[in-house]
């Protein structure tokens, strides 16, 4: 039972998920006609695994033996009724399918909880060739697979397909995952080609295709083809070469291949909720085809607990085995770390949580050099898997340990950098307010989605008005580097275009440009200064395409993507009628004022500090009233921000440099500017 507990942990941390490995069963008797001794066989296997009387092991060793006998004859019997054994036409070499297939459903129940009916007809799916028969031709089953992300569809589909293959009952224990996805761009048909032929030559007997809401449209009718006929033809002349399918064209290649035939496997398509969306995809005639349409439910409260305390009781064990490192915990803590659910992750993220505990755990005592045995206790400090903290005796010493990835760190210490720097800006204090705020609508939905309500992702694109030097871009650069810090974006980077680097000189020109532009942007933000340029009147057709382009690239990579346009108020309001679906894509308009005169000597006052120079006192009330009169009086696009506190400064430098030159040597202050400075 050790050995097993072991296998248990070590497949547990390798792959993500929990993975209880029951021992190859002993098989009974496939006689047909003792349906009810074959149900107490069942039973005696599970409770022989359990390590249970040796007389009842046995007993259920005559059983197989009485077995051998009538194995020939029942084979003449599927033979004479025409129906040909999936189990020949698969490879496998298994003396009870019937064990076989319950071995495997319990096996895949222990790792998908709360999915007993889906796992059911799952195992059904997967039998019914066997019982049925197959052709060598066609897939063995053409499946589709609805339910939310996380809700253990790919994990019962490889658990089914490795215990089987284990067992002997199917060629191979892998499932291969194409991911239809990859295939959104134009003219990706031919990678789609080579891909699936790599897939059907892998030898796996599970094909599971997932994200056809993603694929390029020229894709679906290929992946329809492949459920409904068994074989996709090719629309070109393929060889195989170095392992590869290529296309040959016209060149004369010997074996070349026509098409390509999905006979001997199961096929899957992972769906989401709605049938009828399916439908409207692939067609009716499609969804009338397929053999099973299966659905996943919800994960209960009560579920995802017995998940969590089962995640806990294995790293109990294995921390114990390999750091000498148990934790007990308790109802609560199990409770706190099935939050860790999300509706994206699935049950993979209280799987995750679980392990980052552990490196927690490692990373302890390599540090400390900690000597078993460790005492540890998880205690759960709120109602969250975060509030997850270690308590841990060794000897004479305590210690507690918040487990943070480097990841996490390094996020947390970003943001409270971020939030320094935004509090170190003089002024804009509805501005820095705001862009803080996003955190909260973006910890609130995340808050949400771990406890199954609906959440949408909040769009995070803004635009920035007010007069030039009030600090828009600084600000920019600062929320590319907060949303990044927060989880919105994965990037964080800030790419600054004007209109020069979005439009063309010739048609056909800009859209390129554009596309480049967001591409380059990917992860972050697209910071658009002046952005109003883009727009001179409805004959400015090169601007428009820009606009056009831009629109659609934000919907395209909404989650991927933040745009901020920058410009003054007036113009920004002429700009959004452009288009009508610009100013609906910018809930963010966040307005920048114009500093006050206070405001603009603090600014002062941190310029020449920054340059090294001192500011004499006498300069304060003076520069006071310069801005206070430049500001009534001027052009507040020009004096009103400050860029004109900077002209000011640098224009003072220079005149205490001449000052300077012209003072004996024992009189000049290389540091200090005087009020005449500023003239």
């Amino acid at each position: 039972m050790k050995n097993e507990i072991d296998s248990l942990l070590d497949s547990m941390f390798r792959d993500g998920r929990l993975n209880f490995r029951t021992p190859k069963p002993v098989p009974p008797t496939p006689d047909l006609g003792r349906l009810a001794q074959a149900g107490q066989a069942v039973e005696a296997v599970e409770q022989a695994q359990l390590g249970l009387s040796q007389s009842l092991q046995e007993s259920i060793d005559r059983m197989t033996r009485e077995a051998q006998s009538d194995l020939a004859d029942l084979e003449l019997h599927l033979a004479a009724d025409g129906m040909a054994s999936a189990q020949a036409n698969n490879g496998g070499n298994v003396q009870d399918l019937d064990m076989a297939f319950q071995v495997a459903r319990q096996e895949t129940l222990v790792q998908v909880l709360g999915q007993e009916e889906f796992v059911n007809g799952l195992t059904l799916a997967f039998k019914r060739p066997f019982v049925a028969g197959s052709s060598q031709e066609k897939p063995l089953c053409r499946g589709a697979l609805l339910g939310k992300p996380g809700t253990g569809r790919h994990s019962a589909v490889q658990a089914l397909t490795q215990s089987l293959g284990r067992q002997g009952a199917l060629k191979s224990p892998k499932t291969t995952v194409l991911n239809l996805g990859d295939y959104s761009a134009p003219g990706t048909e031919k990678l789609f080609v080579q891909d699936l032929y790599a897939a059907l030559k892998s030898g796996a007997s599970a094909l599971l295709f997932e994200n056809y809401e993603k694929c390029h449209p020229s894709v679906l009718p290929m992946v329809g083809a492949l459920f409904t006929t068994g074989e996709v033809p090719l629309a070109g002349r393929y060889a195989e070469q170095k392992g590869l399918l290529v296309d040959v064209g016209t060149a004369l290649a010997p074996g070349a291949v026509s098409r390509l035939s999905a006979g001997g496997k199961y096929l899957f398509l992972l769906a989401g909720e709605n049938l009828a969306q399916l439908s409207g995809a692939f067609g009716g005639a499609f969804v009338a085809g397929l053999d099973d349409v299966l659905h996943t439910q919800d994960f209960t409260p009560q579920v995802l607990e017995k998940i969590g305390e089962a995640s806990l009781k294995a790293l109990s064990l294995y921390g114990e085995k390999q750091l000498g490192f148990p934790l007990a915990f308790g109802p609560k803590e199990a409770r706190a770390l099935s939050q860790a659910y999300t509706q994206e992750a699935g049950a993979g993220a209280i799987a995750q949580a679980s392990r980052r505990l552990y490196r927690a755990m490692s990373e302890e005592k390599l540090r400390k050099s900690l000597r078993p045995p460790i005492q540890g206790r998880l205690v759960a400090q709120g109602d969250q898997a975060s509030s997850l903290v270690i308590e841990y005796t060794v000897e004479n010493f305590s210690g507690q340990i918040r487990p943070l990835t480097p990841g996490d760190q390094a996020r947390q210490a970003e943001v409270e950098q971020v939030k320094e720097e935004l509090e170190k800006i003089i002024g804009l204090e509805p501005v820095k307010e705001h862009i803080l705020s996003l955190e909260d609508n973006f910890k609130i939905q995340q808050l949400r989605r771990q406890r199954g309500l609906k959440s949408e992702q909040p769009s995070m694109h803004m635009i920035f008005t007010g007069n030039p030097g009030t600090g828009k871009t600084t600000v920019a650069r600062l929320a590319a580097r907060y949303l990044k810090a927060i989880g919105v974006l994965t990037g964080g980077q800030l790419v600054e275009v004007t209109r020069g680097d979005l439009v063309g000189q010739y048609v056909g020109h800009t859209a390129p440009l554009t596309h480049k532009a967001i591409q380059s942007a990917m992860g972050g933000v697209l910071f658009i200064d002046e952005a109003y340029s883009l727009y001179r009147g409805r004959d400015d057709s090169f601007g428009l395409e820009a606009i056009d382009a831009l629109v659609k690239g934000m919907e395209d990579h909404r989650d991927k993507l933040v745009v901020i346009l920058a410009g003054y108020s007036r113009e920004m309001e002429a700009f959004l009628s452009a288009n009508s679906g610009l100013r609906s894509r910018f809930p963010n308009l966040i307005e920048f004022p114009d500093y006050t005169p206070e405001e603009l000597l603090a600014i002062t006052q941190r310029m020449v500090a920054g340059m090294g120079y001192r500011l004499d006192p006498a300069c304060h009330d003076l520069l006071l009233e310069y801005y206070r009169q430049m500001q009534l009086t001027g052009d507040p696009r020009v004096n009103g921000n400050g860029r004109m506190a900077r002209n000011k400064v640098e224009a003072a430098i220079i005149a205490c440099s001449r000052r300077n030159m012209k003072a004996e040597e024992s009189q000049r202050d290389l540091e200090l500017l005087l009020p005449e400075d500023f003239a």
